[in-house]
């Protein structure tokens, strides 16, 4: 099913990111193609390095490489894409992504890609619960975004609930 299929994954801040390198060893097992768009703040969850080596890729999160001062083009990504991924999706994107905010390159190539849209909420219980999150998540979904279903148990926290994002 994923067989050559081009995936653009993208990881947000949350300690979740860190299933992120298993589920980039899943899709390319599959036999997908896989490209990751960090945002700046996941690389302190998860390593570029370790993503791009599982990936067979580079990793993105800037809007200009730094290495060369070229500009990583955000709607040649999303129109490489077959499938996007945000996993995991923390509340701060979510919410971003709702209004259409657009300060990073994986807004930015969330707002420009044609292909279907998956997120995977990753937060504590009661900000998974939170009113103001739970609308982020119904506007997301009512422009076609499609919503994983979330965990439930030990949370990073130290508390149990909903919440988790999914194994």
């Amino acid at each position: 099913m994923l067989n050559n299929k081009n995936i653009l994954l993208g990881i947000t801040a949350s300690i979740a990111a860190y299933k992120s390198a298993s589920l980039v060893r899943l899709l390319r097992k599959s036999g997908a193609h896989v490209k990751v768009i960090q945002t700046p703040k996941s690389t302190e969850f998860v390593t570029s390095l370790t993503l791009s080596t599982l990936s067979g890729n580079q990793v993105f999160s800037e809007m200009i490489n730094d290495e060369n001062k070229t500009w990583n083009n955000h709607v040649d990504l999303g129109l490489w894409a077959d499938l996007m991924i945000i996993a995991p999706a923390s509340a701060k994107t979510l919410s971003k992504m709702s209004s259409g905010d657009c300060d990073n390159l994986l807004l930015a190539t969330y707002l420009s890609v044609k292909c279907p849209v998956y997120f995977a909420p990753a937060m504590d219980l009661e900000m998974y619960k939170n009113t103001l999150n739970q609308t982020n998540i119904k506007i997301l979904v009512s422009n076609n975004t499609i919503v994983l279903p979330v965990g439930s148990g030990s949370l990073a926290s130290g508390l149990e609930g909903e919440g988790r994002m999914l194994e």
